[in-house]
């Protein structure tokens, strides 16, 4: 082979690896936008189409009339425990379809009305989920239910309300506000 021949053929072999790159950085280029389009459309759609599927979900309402009520949806994993005061405000939900976990966090000036709810004796092992709204530490004394088998508390002028590990004796029936 002469040296023009070999010269010829490493030519060309470079001409194709840049041909192949250009075709690989098309394809990228391609796939890069149909995801970026895909992003924008489940942004403007409000994500409604994934969150169905994702077993935890978040949820913030700046105030208790703006959860959802039986007036207008029938999701009930949003709808209140009637042991949350309407003045209830900053109000975080955080749950998981798949399994035991629903932890809830508000400010109200009014508090919650304790008189109806028992007292639970330890803290049965800490909420079954976290959530990032939730204090550091949560008390394991002073604890009460209020029907809905879950752990009630205020920390620092917040209450919080969470679904323990071991499970609270509850009354299921009626333990949602529906109006």
């Amino acid at each position: 082979m002469t040296s023009t021949q070999h010269r010829t053929t490493n030519d060309t072999t470079a001409d194709t690896t840049q041909t192949t790159t250009r075709s690989e950085r098309s394809a990228l280029t391609s796939a890069v936008g149909v995801l970026g389009m895909g992003v924008i459309v489940l942004a403007l759609a409000g994500c409604s189409v994934v969150k169905p599927y994702l077993p935890e979900q978040q949820e913030h309402f700046d105030t208790y009339a703006d959860a959802p009520s039986t007036a207008d949806s029938e999701d009930l994993a949003w709808f209140m425990p009637k042991w949350v005061p309407t003045d209830a405000k900053d109000i975080d939900v955080r749950l998981d379809t798949s399994k035991p976990g629903y932890v809830i966090g508000f400010t109200s000036a009014d508090g919650v009305d304790t008189s109806a709810c028992k007292s639970v004796d330890g803290a049965k092992g800490g909420p079954a989920m976290t959530a990032g709204f939730l204090p550091d530490r949560l008390p394991t004394t002073s604890l009460v239910t209020c029907g809905d088998g879950r752990l009630t508390a205020e920390v620092d002028g917040r209450w919080y309300g969470w679904t323990p590990v071991e499970p609270v004796a509850s009354d299921e029936n009626d333990t949602l506000r529906t109006d």
